[in-house]
């Protein structure tokens, strides 16, 4: 039943006394930091985007012949192609909310017959575009975390509308995915063909290792443990293709579980602040920083991801396709060696079981910041610039967008390594 409202609903102390009210001062209990990107662009990977069908990136993937001789010695001279390219396109994102003049006023002064003079408490048109900014910082942040990809054989969600995130960079064609997908392309090249694995990354998986699985019956494969030799594997990974991984980036609950584990053996790692505002741990030069936003399958319990934190319609962070970073249980596909038989863990060192249900739970990325590039147009309609269009026959209502053309992909994606599936409790 619902409650009766009282009667009078005011008694004599509210109706006879003023509020106690702090004006201007509107309180953020909804977006939260965005600390990878911020990293990047500390990094200077931003490289403006002038314009042009695509953006392409050239690479070396093999090389010329050679070989010991004898003084004399008559060769067959070949030339075979040793370079090629990745070819990644702008993306758009936009913001935006009707604005009615009636309510709020756009600085003009003009309008705001509602939301104006002694009575108002804040500014809800600046409340407004500020949040258009978050959101689309949010977005991207999350996206970074996914891929740009139409959905296929080998890749469950279409998000082709968006940037070309780590999930897709740092895969090799054969494993699954933190998502479950398995990356045959990327910057419209094939991988594991001609170009060979010259733009893989092999996943780590660090969960439960099982070898019982069936197409019919798939087994269960539980979050493992992060320890220092994972994160020296995914150190050693990087290094052994010219990589330079300053920059680590895990959950909040990522980070809990490596701070957990690093005490635990006393190794190469100090907690330091760095001039961004978010702690970082150092492990043999690389600075794990912890992302609210990165995937996780316990942020969601935290922060209004998903229904588990009663979050609905639009009180739910969502990236550029209205989804999220949340984890969630998939089954792998079966692997196959070269010889094309059956064999019961991925042929690749991933660790990936054949045919098993994982958990993907937490995963950490080492990254050398400058193989990445964030492409932003140079053109201010596009660059959180604010387009403003009339509702037609509507007397007080327009519509203000706020967009942004950018996208986030990587030059060298073997420079860089990622693990998941370990939990976040200690």
């Amino acid at each position: 039943m619902p409650t009766t409202p009282q009667d009078p609903l005011y008694n004599e102390i509210d109706s006879s006394n003023l509020e106690s009210v702090r004006k201007e001062v509107v309180w953020n209990n909804f977006f939260v930091g965005t600390p990878f990107l911020e990293e990047l662009r500390r990094a200077g990977v931003a490289d403006p985007y002038l314009g042009g069908a695509g953006m392409t990136e050239v690479f070396l993937y093999g090389r010329p012949q050679g070989a010991g001789v004898n003084p004399g010695q008559t060769i067959t001279v070949t030339r075979q192609q040793i370079t090629d390219k990745l070819k990644f396109y702008e993306k758009g994102y936009a913001s935006w909310f009707p604005m009615d003049d009636w309510e709020m006023d756009d600085g003009s002064g003009t309008g705001g017959v509602i939301n104006s003079g002694p009575s108002r408490i804040c500014d809800i048109y600046a409340i407004f575009m500020e949040a258009l900014v978050m959101q689309i910082n949010t977005m991207l942040e999350m996206d970074a975390y996914r891929h740009g990809q139409q959905s296929s054989s080998t890749v469950q969600d279409n998000r082709y509308k968006v940037s070309n995130g780590l999930d897709e960079a740092l895969n090799n064609g054969i494993d699954t995915s933190l998502y479950g997908n398995r990356y045959t392309s990327y910057g419209q090249q094939a991988r594991n063909g001609a170009i060979g694995s010259a733009i893989n990354v092999t996943p780590l998986y660090l969960g439960q290792q099982v070898t019982t699985g069936t197409a019919a019956a798939p087994s269960t494969s539980n979050p493992g443990q992060i320890n220092f030799g994972s994160l020296i594997h995914l150190w050693s990974q990087c290094k052994i293709t010219g990589g330079a991984p300053k920059l680590g980036i895990t959950n909040v609950f990522g980070f809990k579980a490596i701070a957990i584990a690093l005490d635990a053996y006393r190794r190469d790692a100090s907690n330091t602040k760095h001039d961004i505002t978010w702690d970082a741990l150092d492990f043999n030069g690389t600075q794990i920083y912890s992302d609210p936003l990165a995937p996780s399958a316990t942020a969601q319990y935290y922060i209004p991801l998903s229904s588990n934190a009663g979050a609905s319609g639009n009180t739910s962070l969502v990236d550029g396709v209205g989804k999220n970073t949340t984890t969630i249980a998939y089954t792998t596909p079966q692997f196959y060696n070269s010889s094309n038989a059956a064999v019961t863990v991925s042929p690749t060192n991933s660790g990936l079981p054949s045919n098993s249900i994982i958990q993907p739970s937490e995963a950490v990325y080492f990254l050398t910041p400058n193989t990445f590039k964030l492409r932003t147009t140079d053109k201010p309609g596009w660059n959180f610039g604010v387009r403003r269009t009339s509702q037609w026959n509507n007397v007080s209502v327009d519509t203000i967008f706020m967009r942004l053309a950018t996208n986030l992909y990587c030059t060298q994606p073997r420079q860089n390594a990622m693990a998941f599936g370990f939990t976040a409790l200690g």
